[in-house]
């Protein structure tokens, strides 16, 4: 069985040696970490010769500043004759939500951290230890320092940044402290990738905010925090996906809380469940119910009303946890 440097030797030789394009895709609703890894490694490959071309299905406002006048293109795209580089994405499934398909690919890369991935690929660097892509992907080219350019590191550092909750969370180790380090060497500048990602809110995400956190509830002795979004507050502020990647932090923020948990309809008979927690194991809980994610971070889509999905939560949680 391959090491863990072996796989990642194996790897950086058939990206840097590619003689096809490399398409680079992701999970559906992409993150910061996605994101920041898809146009890190675009800018290395770019650099070393190679022609590469990221794949989003989308690309939130808050993180145009890392696509400068990189030309994306939106799934499925046609990948015959194509390497496909799947970054931060468990499973086939997800990568069909996105609209991705594998089909006619001469390679498949998969490169991920989560704690459940179905090894898909011809070639796999899975590490669970790892905060980020981006953590992974400055560790398969740190010693080519000659394909970074300031934006480059600025999309890994942006990984980082959004997948440790600003170096908050408990995945931020030395590790990731020393990568983000090299990559401000680099060029990345800290106050600018800070200014763009947090300090671009709208007030249309004040008066949500205003009305959102009204809504908490406490169950199981106050050890539980769950926040139900309907559609209709959603829709009446108008807000991009992206103004509530970081709205569990405000539950969680709760004294003695153990777990959070956001509920967003997202349409009639659809709910999103994102669940946080302070060292328990969320995963298991999202996995219960068709998702899943990290210890820490972890989420699930319900086929199910925003009730029906808060109840059948709450049971789970009653029945089938010690809380």
């Amino acid at each position: 069985m391959a090491t863990k440097n072996t796989e990642l030797a194996l790897i950086r030789h058939a990206l840097l040696g590619a003689r096809e394009p490399v398409f680079i895709l992701s999970h559906p609703f992409p993150d910061g970490d996605s994101i920041g890894s898809t146009f890190g490694v675009y800018g290395i490959l770019t650099a070393a010769g190679i022609q590469a071309q990221p794949v989003l299905d989308t690309l939130p406002r808050v993180y145009e500043f890392l696509a400068g006048d990189s030309k994306i293109i939106q799934p499925p795209a046609d990948l015959r004759g194509k390497i496909a580089l799947v970054l931060d994405c468990g499973d086939l499934s997800r990568l069909q939500e996105a609209g991705h398909s594998l089909e006619g690919a001469v390679k498949v890369i998969n490169i991920d951290h989560h704690l459940h991935n179905d090894y898909f690929g011809d070639l796999n660097y899975v590490d669970s230890k790892a905060a980020a892509v981006g953590e992974i992907i400055h560790e398969i080219f740190r010693d080519f320092p000659q394909y970074y350019t300031p934006r480059t590191a600025e999309a890994l550092y942006t990984a980082l940044v959004t997948d440790t909750g600003r170096f908050s969370y408990s995945n931020t180790t030395a590790r990731v402290m020393r990568t983000a380090a090299a990559l401000v060497e680099m060029g990345a500048c800290p106050q600018k990738v800070y200014n763009h990602l947090y300090q671009n809110r709208s007030q249309n995400y004040l008066a949500f905010l205003s009305q959102a956190l009204s809504r908490i509830e406490l169950h199981f002795s106050g050890r539980v925090a769950l926040l139900p979004l309907e559609r209709s507050l959603l829709t009446r502020h108008n807000l991009e996906d992206w103004e509530l990647d970081e709205i569990n932090d405000y539950p969680r923020s709760l004294t003695g809380v153990s777990v959070s948990i956001v509920l967003r309809e997202t349409e009639e008979g659809i709910t999103k469940a994102s669940l946080r927690s302070k060292g328990w194991n969320v995963a298991a809980i999202a996995r219960a119910f068709g998702g899943g994610g990290h210890n820490n971070a972890a989420g699930a889509t319900l086929p199910m009303s925003l009730s029906e999905a808060r109840n059948k939560l709450l049971k789970y949680l009653e029945q089938e946890t010690d809380l």
